[in-house]
Parts: structure tokens; sequence; C-alpha cells
């Protein structure tokens, strides 16, 4: 088997498992509510909740088996990246994180953001305001790391 081999049956196991259970569960929980065993919606709950556990779960195998299988400079390019690149992108969530809880500048923003959105709607806003930094700065340093080494 290629390098590659593990990386392409951890994609196959985790997506195609995924894709099956969800369905096999979608069944379970539809059967289940026209008999009368379950609410339709908590069966609902519960198989969205183990399906994306399962991919995620999933991810980070397919990942470990990523980097088992790219070469040595390019495991370094992206431990750059994860560690400077996701450190400043905290730093600049972070920053965000203590204006928006503190002072005058909490007053500012929800003002700003406070359109009538539920709860839910900011902490999905906030969890991509935290995500999206850091992805930038992954990016950035990445690109850079690579950058500064072709270049001799």
């Amino acid at each position: 088997m290629s390098k590659w081999g593990s990386v392409i049956r951890a994609i196959v196991v985790t997506f195609g498992g995924g894709l099956a259970f969800a369905f096999l569960g979608g069944f379970l929980v539809g059967y289940g509510a026209n008999a009368g065993w379950l609410d339709a919606t908590v069966g609902e709950l519960i198989v969205t909740a183990a399906v994306t556990v399962a991919i995620m779960a999933g991810a980070l195998w397919i990942g470990a088996e990523w980097m088992r299988a790219i070469d040595e400079a390019a495991r370094e390019a992206h431990k750059a990246a994860w560690y400077w690149g996701g450190t400043a992108g905290m730093c600049v969530s972070g920053v965000a994180l203590v204006l928006s809880s503190s002072g005058s500048w909490r007053d500012i923003i929800a003002r700003t953001a406070g359109d009538g959105a539920q709860p839910i709607d900011y902490l999905s806003l906030g969890a991509a305001m935290m995500i999206a930094p850091m992805l930038i700065g992954y990016l950035v340093v990445w690109g850079w790391w690579w950058l500064a080494r072709m270049r001799g």
C-alpha cells in the first residue's frame, strides 16, 4: 500500500461510516417516532450528536494519518504554522473577547451586533470569531514558512 493508503482508508471509513450511520440513524428515528417509541426531535438530536462526534474523531484520525504520510519539511511547516499562527490568532480573538465583555466597548458591540438575534446566534458568531483569526494566522505563517525556505 502506498504511503497515502492509510489516509485514503481513514477518509473512506470516516465519511462512509458517517453517512451510513446518519442514514441508518435517521431511518431508525423515523420508524421509532412513527411507532410512538420516541420523540422525533430527541432522536434527531441524538443521531446528529453521535454522527458529529464520530466525524470529528475521524477528522483527527485523518489528520494523524496525513501527518505520518507527509515529509519532515511539510510536518515542520504545519507545526510552526499551528503554533505561531494559531497563537497569534488567539491573541487577536482574545482582544475581541476582552473588549466585548467589559465597559463601554460591550455596549457599543451590543448595539451594533444586537439586532434582535437569538443567543445561539451570538454563540455561533463568537465561535467563528475565535476560529477565523486562528485559521488566518495558520495560513499566513504556513505560507511565510515555505516562502522563507524556497528563497534559499
